[in-house]
């Protein structure tokens, strides 16, 4: 083989290599990108659209966890049920979309509670959920803080300029495996009779399971 057809060779394998690379680097960006769609889909499929919280399934998956390891630790953990006092008078009022601003504002306010011994979920319609580490003190205490912190929200209701504004406060039951030991359905029901009992004395206010 001479000079000339051996550089024609090692040519034409440089040109098939650069050929390969663009290959290898488009491919590597496709796969780059159907990740990112990949991870947004399962964090759509995690959490809640409207809220940003989780959804009830993956918080109830990460609540049976939690119980598991205090079970394990003997630790106190408890559940907190949140619901919005006169919601529905809140839609029919001031429009579905004052409404949707509402569950956000909520929802930003009880995610700003959100730790390593914390975490939150929206447990349906105006409800949320909250399970938490703690004893009975820090989890009321943390209780407490929330309905207060709800009780100074407002914003302006759409199409008014500003002259009207909404308002809002919540009801909240709380259960701990102090009381009702570590069964995951029996913490949500007293936490959901708690709840009840709240709105029944009057609301805007917190109880704990009896």
């Amino acid at each position: 083989m001479d000079q000339g057809q051996l550089d024609a060779n090692l040519k034409g394998i440089r040109q098939l290599l650069s050929h390969l690379h663009g290959e290898v680097t488009a491919l590597e960006s496709s796969y780059s990108q159907v990740l990112q769609v990949l991870r947004k889909l399962e964090g759509d499929a995690i959490h809640d659209d409207l809220s940003g919280l989780f959804r009830r399934k993956p918080f109830f998956e990460k609540w049976e966890e939690l119980l598991a390891e205090c079970g394990k630790l003997n630790e106190n953990a408890g559940m907190l049920l949140i619901d919005i006092d006169h919601f529905k008078a809140i839609n029919d009022t001031h429009g579905h979309q004052t409404g949707d601003e509402v569950i956000q504002r909520v929802a930003a306010l009880v995610k700003q509670y959100e730790s390593p011994r914390c975490f939150t979920g929206r447990y349906g319609g105006e409800e949320f959920a909250v399970a938490v580490k703690g004893t009975d003190a820090e989890i009321l205490g943390l209780a407490e803080m929330l309905r207060r912190g709800v009780e100074r929200l407002y914003g302006a209701v759409p199409g008014t300029d500003g002259k009207v504004q909404w308002k809002c406060t919540v009801s909240i039951g709380m259960s701990s495996t102090a009381k009702e030991g570590y069964d995951s359905e029996r913490l949500v029901k007293a936490a959901d009779e708690a709840l009840y009992d709240a709105k029944r004395r009057g609301r805007n206010q917190v109880r704990s399971a009896a």
